[in-house]
């Protein structure tokens, strides 16, 4: 470790060893590019060298071809002319006079061209010209390929030559002995040979006016031999020999890509090992430079071997300062130090280590004399046969400057710096853990508070909190606890606290902020508080039920006039109330969780027209199931109270939806369903946004669908449930007024609100044949909807008698327990 941290770094920094890791790298680099440019040297040329054999082949598989039709083509030409040679070695040749063979008018000159035999058949003379010509034109597919007669003075003008022939017959009278060329005749290739014709004693039987002398030239025989076939042998050879000299190149490449792999790696592998000494202690030196963490390395007497950069910042030391000084008088506080020397006399008699490795926080010593946190961990390693240790130390102020702020974040409101609700409950847990001292619960909500933020803004509202938090501070003792729990609510827990003092001390809250005025933008504000007490009496009681007490009587010093206190009582039957609408909130939320909410529905009949109309209409019914199967009258005045509904209205449009469209029968027999919306949905902005969603999601016709408001709900705000309608009808839904007539006020309304259908209020259908009022408002209110042109839907029709009664009425639909009962519906997953 000495020689590591301490003789190598300088030893790295000479320029010896900065020259010869230099040279390593030229020569490592030189080696690699060296061997790399002789590879691709080898291949191409060993592509050339195939390249070149390649074009050798072909060419020699060309001559070859060459001299094969060559050969050919001669041994047509000395077959015709051997044939010429019988003929004119036999002097006279006749043959019989046909319609082929006419005496020939050119040998007219010869006594005796025309014979008759003895039995007195016509005979003529025939030269050997015309017995080729006569063989080429009746037996040339037999024959093979016959030769061209021709000269420069023939005695027939078909014998005439042509241009290249001309050219042949001057060579030969040159003395060449044969001519030949490559040619194309009528688009296909050809070769044509020609030889001359040395006269014979008989030719001049036939030629006896040319001049002709017997050895010399008589003109020349051409042959034209077809290539087609020989030129497809010779793509064929070509393509062979192209492809098995590819096979050998890409072999060959391969071996070279081997043999370059082989020769890279075993190049490589030395070039590493030559360098890896340098590099290694390059790259520990390095490290020692470069690192965040102080790196700190003393011998078996603590005299420091090794400070790297990072420690002369943190320490505030330069390594020129600290090499061979003893650490502890510079960097650890004096009340440290007997543990210091401990440790290592310890590790010096081979004792148990007890931080070797270990990750430990200690207090460090800085030049300037102040001390800090650091991270330690120490090391040991015996270098030489002497130990050798090294600390690595980081710097944690900062770290538990964060720890402290996240962990006071964690516990305090952002806003007003008061403990926040998670720490205050976490504090009243361990309180009522103690058991057998009673102790209190303030839960405070403040009134009026809204009207500041809806007047002038939430800025406004934060700084009121903020006021009102210090003011609350001064109000309650150094023991108790006081938090913001959300919102404009607050509480105190006040420890070992008898009921008594916890309502003075409420009672003086309450004094205090009645007097509080607070300022903002020349506007001055007064706002109250209602504060519910509550006493921990330690027996048994969970944080829940103490919570929930403290937040109904909380509430019913609300109800009961704000601005008061109230002290919760278990026998106040309105606390009692207030909680247990509390629990229902806890219910429902379970309900939702565990999936207990289930929908029914209710037939809804047309009047006077059963029997033509096969379509269904229904009201979907929502039903929880708790303990036992609860009805909506059940848990929907809570849900209403604490701002549930939405959550029940979404999961009913969204359950609905998916049995019917799961149940495309249902869907098809459909004339239309209804589904209830509560007045918390009309007032939700986003509202139509869902519902729209909802039917692209589920694909149901919107025209099937018909939603319900309450008249109360409609009329406390007409024109926000006027927008909402509008919104929704423009999918194509239809509405009905719920509970219509016991507004007592629908008549002026009606014509403003966008509705299909007006719902008679079930009060005045189930007594109406016993009260004649009650009839009256039946009557009236299908009649102005008739005079509007909306349908009506009666409630609560229990028998056929009142079934009767609404149908001479001219009512349109019924709905009630003489119709139907609610039923669960079919299939509901």
């Amino acid at each position: 470790m000495v020689s590591r941290l301490g003789l190598t770094t300088r030893w790295q920094e000479s320029p010896l060893v900065m020259e010869s890791g230099f040279l390593i790298d030229s020569v490592s680099g030189i080696g690699r590019n060296s061997l790399k440019w002789y590879s691709l040297l080898l291949s191409a040329g060993w592509t050339l060298v195939f390249v070149v054999l390649s074009f050798w082949g072909a060419a020699d598989i060309q001559e070859n071809t060459r001299e094969m039709a060559t050969a050919e083509a001669r041994a047509h030409f000395f077959k015709d002319n051997a044939f010429r040679l019988w003929g004119t070695d036999h002097g006279r040749i006749y043959v019989p006079v046909s319609e082929t063979t006419q005496p020939d008018p050119y040998l007219k000159h010869i006594p005796d061209r025309d014979l008759t035999t003895p039995s007195g058949v016509q005979l003529t003379l025939i030269n050997p010209a015309s017995m080729i010509r006569q063989m080429k034109e009746h037996y040339g597919d037999l024959y093979g390929v016959p030769g061209r007669v021709t000269s420069l003075n023939p005695l027939r003008p078909e014998n005439r030559p042509d241009a290249w022939e001309k050219q042949a017959l001057a060579r030969f009278d040159q003395g060449k002995e044969e001519a030949f060329e490559f040619t194309e005749i009528d688009g296909e290739p050809y070769l044509r040979l020609m030889r001359p014709l040395k006269v014979h004693k008989g030719c001049l039987l036939c030629h006896p006016g040319q001049g002709w002398r017997v050895g010399g030239n008589g003109g020349a025989v051409g042959v034209a031999l077809p290539m087609g076939g020989y030129l497809e042998m010779e793509n064929a050879s070509i393509q062979r020999e192209i492809a098995a000299y590819a096979c050998v190149w890409l072999l060959g490449l391969f071996g070279l890509l081997m043999g370059y792999r082989q020769l890279a790696a075993r190049q490589q592998a030395q070039l590493m090992a030559v360098a890896a000494l340098t590099d290694s202690e390059a790259r520990k030196a390095a490290i020692v430079k470069s690192a965040l963490d102080c790196i700190v390395s003393v011998d078996a007497q603590g005299r420091v071997l090794e400070f790297n950069p990072a420690a002369e910042r943190t320490f505030g030391y330069r390594r020129e300062q600290m090499v061979s000084r003893d650490m502890a008088e510079l960097l650890i506080p004096e009340e440290s130090r007997d543990a210091h020397w401990a440790g290592i006399q310890r590790q010096l008699d081979g004792k148990t280590a007890t931080i070797l490795g270990e990750r430990i926080e200690v207090t460090a010593l800085h030049a300037a004399g102040h001390t800090f946190p650091v991270e330690l961990t120490v090391t040991r390693e015996n270098v030489g046969g002497e130990p050798v240790f090294t600390a690595f130390l980081r710097d944690i102020t900062a770290a538990r400057a964060m720890e402290e702020q996240l962990s006071y974040q964690a516990t305090h409101d952002a806003l007003t710096g008061l403990i926040n609700r998670r720490e205050f409950e976490r504090r009243m847990n361990r309180v009522m853990d103690e058991g057998g001292r009673e102790h209190c619960v303030l839960y405070m909500d403040l009134d009026q508070f809204k009207l500041v933020n809806d007047t002038s803004g939430h800025a406004a509202g934060d700084e009121l909190l903020r006021q009102l938090s210090q003011m609350l501070k001064h109000e309650v003792r150094l023991s108790d606890t006081l938090a913001r729990l959300g919102g404009d609510e607050f509480g105190v827990l006040l420890k070992y606290c008898s009921l008594a003092v916890a309502e003075k001390i409420a009672e003086g809250v309450l004094k205090v902020v009645r007097k509080f005025q607070f300022f903002w933008s020349d506007r001055r504000y007064s706002v109250g508080i209602s504060i519910g007490v509550v006493p921990i009496t330690g027996q048994g009681e969970s944080l829940a039920e103490v919570m929930s007490a403290a937040d109904a009587a909380c509430y019913a010093a609300k109800e009961r006039g704000r601005n008061r206190v109230q002290v919760y009582a278990p026998d106040d039957l309105e606390l009692a109330r207030r909680r247990e609408e509390m629990d229902w909130v806890e219910r429902i939320h379970r309900g939702f969780e565990e999936e207990r909410f289930l929908l029914y529905r209710q037939a809804i009949v047309a009047l006077g027209e059963e029997r033509k109309n096969a379509l269904r209409r229904y009201e979907f019914l929502v039903r929880m199931q708790d303990t036992e199967l609860l009805s909506p009258a059940v848990f929907l005045v809570p849900a209403e109270r604490f701002g549930l509904m939405p959550s029940i209205d979404r999961w009913v449009v969204q359950a609905a939806f998916r049995w019917l469209a799961s149940s495309p029968e249902e869907l098809e027999d459909l004339d239309f369903a209804t589904i209830n919306l509560s007045g918390h949905s009309i007032g939700d902005e986003r509202f139509s946004e869902f519902i729209g969603n909802s039917f692209e999601t589920f694909g149901i016709p919107p025209e099937k669908i018909c939603f319900e408001i309450t008249e109360t709900a409609a009329v406390s705000n007409l024109e926000v449930a006027r927008r909402l309608m509008l919104e929704i009808k423009q999918l194509g839904c239809r509405f009905a007024l719920d509970d219509f007539g016991s507004g007592m006020s629908s008549f002026g309304y009606l014509k403003n609100l966008p509705v299909d259908f007006l719902k008679i209020d079930g009060s005045f259908v189930r007594e109406m044949l016993d009260d004649p009022i009650n009839l009256a408002m039946v009557k009236s209110i299908n009649d102005i909807a008739q005079v509007l042109g909306k349908q009506t839907i009666a409630e609560f029709v229990e028998s056929d008698a009142i079934r009767e009664q609404l149908a001479s009425m001219g009512v349109d639909f019924v709905q009630g327990y003489a119709i139907s009962r609610p039923e669960p519906l079919p299939d509901q997953h």
